[in-house]
């Protein structure tokens, strides 16, 4: 399938999963609220803009580079998050996050298979990509005022099955994009997988999270953690190569994560 067919099912499966309680009225959307303006930005932002930039940034670039790019990301919440919405940070939020992007940063630098290349098209979209995450997070974080978090996933999933369903059949793909995935019982299971846990319902978490704190400290806890538990599985599970910069930058990002937790800890409070 081409990659603009498997977000097209993915968003589709998990659209089909927000509509049904839409319809019996358990999720009910009121259109009529103050910031229905950033409910519908969030979707645009992401999965929208965001999963076609990644898709494309990380084609054009080495993973190292992939890597750096997307630990930048809750950096620059906190960033447009001072500029657009005139948030706050204090000194716990700043170097948390400057010790999980050092981590990430010791982590790939190091390693034997660090490969800087990467054309310009791709550092660019990776650059796009970054501040459409960001405005997500930010924008999903204004929309929560006035709408859970049951809404706001909704509204994206809705959104990515409309974006990424014209842009298949723009490229010719029509019915079989949801008749292929019935053809391969694994690629059924992945896309299941993707519709369901990667995007109802983290997705559904996290924007819940963001409700609660601070955009930036989010991003960089569930970012923190992911990118922690992705090399751990890749070690134990695909045997991919480590050493001592794996340890130390581990080491180094799950300090700043323990940081970003007290500060998630006095958000709460």
């Amino acid at each position: 399938m081409a990659p603009m067919q498997v977000l097209a099912a993915r968003w589709t499966l998990t659209a089909v999963l927000f509509l049904i309680p839409v319809l019996m009225g358990k999720i009910r959307i009121n259109l009529r609220k103050k910031n229905v303006v950033f409910l519908f930005l969030a979707g645009l932002f992401e999965p929208c803009a965001y999963s076609i930039l990644e898709a494309y940034g990380i084609k054009m670039t080495s993973a190292s580079i992939s890597a750096i790019f997307v630990a930048t990301i809750p950096s620059m919440t906190l960033v447009l998050g001072i500029i657009f919405f005139k948030h706050r940070a204090n000194l716990k939020l700043v170097v948390s996050l400057i010790l999980t992007f050092l981590g990430v940063v010791i982590a790939t630098f190091f390693s034997p298979i660090f490969s800087a290349s990467g054309t310009r098209a791709g550092m660019l979209c990776m650059t796009f990509g970054v501040i459409a995450a960001s405005m997500y997070s930010l924008s999903s974080k204004k929309a929560s005022s006035d709408f859970d978090a049951a809404s706001v996933t909704a509204i994206m999933a809705f959104e990515g099955a409309i974006l990424f369903n014209i842009i298949s059949l723009c490229q010719g793909h029509g019915l079989d994009t949801f008749i292929i995935p019935f053809t391969s019982g694994k690629l059924l299971i992945n896309l299941l997988f993707l519709g369901v846990f990667c995007a109802f319902a983290s997705y559904f978490c996290f924007n819940r999270l963001l409700a609660y704190v601070d955009a930036a400290l989010a991003n960089n806890i569930v970012g923190s953690l992911s990118t922690i538990i992705g090399v751990v599985c890749g070690i134990i599970i695909m045997g991919d190569i480590w050493g001592w910069y794996t340890v130390i930058g581990l080491s180094v990002t799950l300090i700043g994560v323990w940081l970003s937790t007290m500060r998630m800890k006095d958000d709460l409070d």
